[in-house]
Parts: C-alpha cells; sequence; structure tokens
C-alpha cells in the first residue's frame, strides 16, 4: 500500500532513521496526544452516552468542532493553539 510504520526502537537495537524524521515524528505525536488529552478533559468526549452510532458521530463530530473552533480563535490572537484557559478569562 506504499505505507512505513515507525515503531519505538528497543534498548537493543540501532536507530538507522535519520534524526530529522525521528524528531518530526515526536512532534506530531506530542500534538496528537495533546488534543487527544483536550479533548477527553475539556469535552468528556469518552462519556457520549450515545445508544446508537450517529449519536455518539454526531457527538464527536461536535467536540472535535468545538476544539477546532477554538484553536482557530487562539491563532486569530496571536495566542499558543492549544492553551484554552485563557480565552474565557482574557
Amino acid at each position: 500500500m506504499g505505507m512505513t510504520l515507525h515503531t519505538p526502537l528497543r534498548k537493543n537495537m540501532m536507530d538507522s532513521r535519520p534524526q530529522s524524521l525521528v524528531t518530526l515524528r515526536g512532534s506530531v505525536r506530542h500534538r496528537v496526544e495533546s488534543v487527544i488529552g483536550q479533548l477527553s478533559e475539556r469535552f468528556s468526549a469518552e462519556l457520549t452516552g450515545a445508544r446508537k452510532l450517529w449519536q455518539w458521530v454526531t457527538r464527536l463530530y461536535r467536540n472535535v468542532a468545538t476544539h477546532t473552533l477554538c484553536v482557530l480563535i487562539n491563532q486569530s490572537l496571536g495566542r499558543p493553539l492549544l492553551d484554552f484557559e485563557g480565552l474565557a478569562t482574557d
């Protein structure tokens, strides 16, 4: 399929990947984990209470759309993108 999976290496394995790829992968992973953490903490994404799949999907879309809107507001204000605490107090 043309995809390459990069898994974390064990301590006894040699790393033949370029350092720039390892750094990029780490920063992307950190950003993704931060967003997932915000969705679960601030928006209670895992506690949907949906009984049907379409209800769960709708609530998940709404949470992701709200998160994206907050990121866009932070970007327009020149603030850190994932800093949502200051939006309500500023």
